[in-house]
């Protein structure tokens, strides 16, 4: 990513209030005089008053009422003293500038929210330092907030999509070549903030990169997860976003399904104190309410439950006839062909009415045959899949086991690049399925390597289909070519290409 416009226009970047770079200075300086600290503190009133608030909060639980700013300081040690007022000040002096196509509102909403369940995450998994596990996920999207000064316009087409956060993240990639986690790294060491928190927002979205033994890997990845809590909450914990959340907090962190309960229980208690304390409204205010509105009507993969389905053109077959069992594929929990039958015109019927892309990806396993004859179990092997596509889908995104080795991602809202980014990202993941592992689904056979393909096709008013069916021939015959293709296996459907 290039960052020579954060350089040439730094004056134009969010900034730390004077006194709190002053109190962060003195903090970092070794021999630490407490009552400088709170003479400093004292300076700005909001801020003692803030320090003392958090202080008396049931965080702390005391006997006595604390009303001496020092002793409030003494009692919560000098990281959280800090951390606390960067993240009180930079929630209160950060304000939405004139024009913004940011959604302030939504921004701020899910900043706090991941704060809050960074520090519940770290709770549930023994990461000690849990004030600065609440400033990392508080700032983990700073960027957008410094892209956003840069350029003002910049996410005004994403609109309702910045409800989620995964589009907002490619759209970011596809237009900058780099993504907010790269700016807030950057603005992030620019501040002169601790070297862990920079390396907590650089890899947000990437927890991967640090394996489970390294010093600050469970810091990153409690940061990471805290995000993913975050857009359960807003997206109005859907049964979609809940299976994401599970998926991601059990591949991430190893949680328990009590703990995520636990978790989520946590959350909603910790809601009502968080609106206190940041005088912010994190339930859904009347802009937040709008954009989700918006973002259900608009997005047809969104939330099954709330689709708009017309009853002259409702099949007969429909999602919401079928049972659960029906549903759902017995070996992979996903979306089974039955519930594809009736939800993929309903899909297609939506995005025409509402003027949106969608895409269909045809995911093909072309050796899945042998693989079983190999195999001892290779259902498995299958459910292993499905769970590398799951955790490599947008949230939204709709994932249906099609047949025995065909796979089909119906993606809402996606131009051709986004549609492709994504199947690049599935392809890659699958790629990594048959590494040498006696855990592994190949149980340590290295000589077997899986084949896949995909083929993507995409309804937009550059290349309208008249049917969901005529949308699927499509990604079929991209399918077709992808198998023809090396090395990657992926093609995009083309007027000729059938």
């Amino acid at each position: 990513m290039d960052f020579s416009p954060f350089i040439e226009n730094n004056a134009r970047l969010p900034s730390i209030p004077r006194v709190v770079t002053r109190i962060v200075t003195l903090a970092q300086q070794g021999d630490i005089d407490m009552q400088n600290i709170a003479d400093l503190v004292a300076s700005d009133p909001a801020l003692a008053a803030k320090t003392l608030q958090y202080a008396n909060s049931p965080i702390y639980a005391n006997d006595h009422k604390i009303e001496n700013l020092r002793r409030a300081i003494v009692l919560l040690g000098l990281n959280t003293t800090v951390n606390l007022a960067l993240s009180f000040s930079l929630t209160s002096s950060i304000k939405e500038p004139r024009g913004s196509g940011l959604h302030y509102p939504l921004f701020w909403r899910r900043s706090l929210l991941s704060a809050s369940a960074a520090l519940e995450l770290g709770r549930l998994t023994g990461e000690r330092a849990l004030e600065e596990l609440f400033l990392a996920g508080l700032l983990q999207d700073i960027g957008m907030i410094a892209i956003d000064r840069l350029q003002a316009d910049f996410y005004a087409s994403l609109q309702s999509d910045q409800v989620f956060h995964q589009r907002v993240r490619e759209y970011e990639i596809e237009h900058m070549g780099g993504d907010h986690a790269e700016a807030g790294a950057w603005l992030s060491k620019h501040w002169g903030l601790a070297d862990r928190t920079t390396l907590a927002i650089a890899n947000s979205h990437r927890p991967g990169t640090f394996a489970k033994g390294d010093r600050d890997g469970l810091f990153v990845r409690c940061v990471a997860v805290s995000g993913v809590v975050a857009d359960f909450l807003i997206l109005g914990e859907t049964s979609d976003a809940r299976n994401q959340l599970i998926l991601q907090c059990q591949r991430i962190l190893e949680l328990s399904n009590n703990k995520i309960d636990t978790l989520i229980d946590r959350m909603h208690d910790k809601i009502p104190e968080m609106e206190e304390l940041f005088d912010i409204r994190l339930t859904e205010s009347a802009s937040q309410s709008s954009l989700l509105e918006e973002a259900n009507a608009t997005l047809a993969a969104m939330n099954i439950a709330s689709l708009q389905r017309t009853p002259q053109k409702a099949s007969q077959n429909g999602p919401e006839k079928l049972s659960r069992e029906e549903r759902y594929d017995p070996h992979t929990k996903i979306f089974s062909r039955k519930f594809a039958d009736g939800y993929i015109p309903d899909a297609f019927d939506i995005a025409c009415r509402t003027d949106r892309n969608i895409s269909f990806a045809l995911l093909e396993v072309g050796n899945l045959k042998d693989i079983r004859k190999r195999l001892a179990d290779p259902d498995a092997f299958i459910a292993e899949m499905a769970r590398a596509l799951e955790s490599n889908v947008r949230a939204g995104d709709v994932l249906i086991r099609y047949s025995d080795d065909l796979f089909l991602i119906i993606l809402g809202g996606t131009t051709p690049a986004q549609a492709n980014m994504v199947s690049q990202r599935i392809y890659d993941a699958i790629g990594l399925l048959h590494s040498p592992s006696k855990k592994g689904p190949l149980g340590g056979i290295t000589e077997i390597s899986i084949s896949a393909s995909i083929g993507v096709a995409t309804h937009s008013q550059a290349h309208e289909f008249r049917s969901a069916e005529e949308l699927l021939n499509a990604a079929q015959a991209a399918l077709y070519t992808a198998k023809l293709k090396t090395p990657s296996r992926i093609a995009e459907f083309e007027e000729d290409s059938d």
